[in-house]
């Protein structure tokens, strides 16, 4: 099924973090690995914040990407309890 979204797939940098503080609910935090799930309340979409840019002083800009269930569970452990 093929939905026509607003919303995007990826945010880079403030925008990506305007937008998680605006519209996300921070629920898992992998300090070893840099990266933070994020659900929206409204939708139940879950995205993925992590720092790509490894070379950079803290990692660079946070990257947000949207990410299934699926891979939030495999990449966060289960997800039941959020």
């Amino acid at each position: 099924m093929t939905s026509s979204r607003c919303e995007p797939e990826r945010l880079l940098g403030n925008e990506g973090k305007n937008y998680a503080d605006n519209n996300l609910t921070r629920i898992r935090v992998d300090d070893v690995n840099w990266k933070a799930l994020w659900r929206n309340p409204l939708t139940g979409e879950y995205w993925k914040e992590f720092f790509p840019q490894s070379e950079l002083h803290g990692g660079g800009p946070p990257e947000f990407v949207r990410i299934t269930e699926e891979v939030a569970a495999t990449e966060f452990g289960p997800l039941d309890s959020d």
